[in-house]
């Protein structure tokens, strides 16, 4: 029995070395080379490895996005400011849902200037959730430049990702916002971005929306700036570095209650129309909690 048991024991041990052999073999045999997989769109994709690449890092996002609540759907422009630590022509970084119309590279230095940004090719690796710009030349290390890519997508219907949510009046009326929950890994559902915990920038975001809502992020508001057509573009303040799941934007047509503690911290509350009258007990609690916790952390300033 004891002998029958080894020689059941080495014939598993050989057939899973020989699916294993098979299996390393066809990804050899498919790419030519460890580090290139082939994406759903029949291109090469550069990185095969589901965490990306730290050969580029980002420093500060400039983000602008546009949800219509009508459509459910958002378009958005970002600048991603990055820094190149080793030589490569690819940039690689997370994009779930979202549709790419534009990437462009420009030099750092030539923010300011007339010429036209190098085109990036776009590639795509939706099983493991990135995509990757190629450009025509080699990023040398130590360059800083700035990424610009245009995309669009769809409110997801989820809870996750950039996602409508509804709520009704007390007329029955069902009113639609876009909020956003990008915990642990869902930043990507939103703009394409470095979406792991150890790419921390700043961010600087802007939110479009019609007059009748309002827009919220991490940051106070610093500006608004009226656009053509009647829409609003809001500017909040520069975050600290953080990583991409801390992010947060909301656009809503919510009302608020201030308080100030007696530090000089702010404290708002937001709820729709109908439930605006609810809201006194809960600032009346926040403002309470807040500065006992200044007291007992002997901390007087706070992050928003």
């Amino acid at each position: 029995m004891a002998s029958l048991c080894r020689l059941c024991s080495l014939v598993l041990v050989l057939q899973l070395l020989h699916i294993y052999s098979l299996g390393v073999y066809g990804f050899k045999h498919q790419t030519g080379k460890n580090n290139v997989t082939s994406p759903t769109n029949g291109k090469l994709f550069p990185w095969n490895k589901m965490r990306l690449p730290d050969m580029v890092v980002p420093i500060q996002y400039d983000l602008c996005v546009h949800p219509n609540l009508t459509t459910v759907h958002f378009t958005g422009l970002e600048r991603i400011e990055i820094f190149v630590r080793e030589n490569t022509r690819f940039i690689v970084l997370h994009s779930k849902g979202l549709e790419i119309t534009s990437a462009v590279l420009l030099p750092k230095d030539d923010l300011g200037s007339s010429k036209p940004g190098t085109q990036l090719q776009v590639l795509e690796h939706p099983a493991h959730e990135q995509i990757a710009l190629q450009a025509p030349e080699v990023l040398t290390a130590g360059q800083r430049f700035l990424v610009v890519i245009e995309f669009h997508g769809r409110l997801a219907d989820g809870f996750d990702g950039f996602y409508k949510s509804t709520y009704k009046t007390r007329d029955g009326e069902t009113r639609i916002i876009a909020t956003t929950d990008f915990e642990p890994t869902s930043a990507r559902m939103a703009f394409p971005c470095f979406d792991e915990p150890s790419f921390k920038a700043n961010f600087a975001i802007m939110i479009r929306r019609e007059r009748k809502h309002i827009a919220l992020s991490n940051m106070p508001k610093i500006k608004t700036i009226e656009l053509e057509g009647g829409l609003l573009e809001d500017h909040f303040d520069v975050t600290v570095k953080m990583s991409t799941y801390l992010v947060a934007y909301i656009v809503c047509d919510f009302k608020s209650v201030q308080a100030t503690t007696s530090s000089g911290i702010k404290v708002s509350i937001y709820a729709s129309p109908d439930k605006w009258s609810q809201t006194h007990y809960a600032l009346e609690a926040a403002v309470k909690l807040l500065e006992f916790y200044e007291k007992y952390f002997d901390i007087t300033q706070f992050c928003y």
